[in-house]
């Protein structure tokens, strides 16, 4: 499965830097091999699954988006929960909510994307047995 930058970058609110661009590759390469590894560890391959389930590409490229995308806009700012400054009467603060979703090194799948593969465990991909 191959999934392009400019796939997750037209849906991003804001133009990418030039330096994000190879950061990008990189990312979206490491959100599929994560997705591969889940599906091996429980017996499975992406590949296989894919051929056998009509809908599953499109949740795939999905997640795909929603961890790379992620990744890229939280940047720096991962596992921050909170931040705020003041400059003399100026101060800003930002709130930020869903600081689980990108990892240090990168990308990471949470446990609703999981699902939203077919997972019924937290640990180990377990695919539907109703396919199309």
């Amino acid at each position: 499965m191959e999934i392009k930058v400019s796939e997750i970058e037209a849906r991003l609110p804001r133009p990418l830097a030039s330096d994000e661009k190879p950061r990008m590759e990189a990312l979206i390469a490491d959100a599929l091999e994560y997705i591969e590894t889940e599906y091996r560890r429980c017996g499975r391959t992406l590949d296989s699954e894919l051929a056998r389930t009509s809908w599953l590409e499109a949740v795939v490229r999905r997640v795909v988006r929603e961890m790379v995308s992620a990744a890229v806009l939280v940047g720096p700012n991962v596992g921050m929960r909170s931040a705020s400054s003041t400059t003399g009467p100026q101060s800003d603060s930002i709130t930020f909510a869903d600081v689980d979703s990108v990892g240090w090194g990168g990308v990471r799948l949470t446990d609703q994307q999981r699902l939203d593969l077919g997972s019924v465990s937290y640990t180990h991909l377990t695919l539907p047995t109703n396919r199309e």
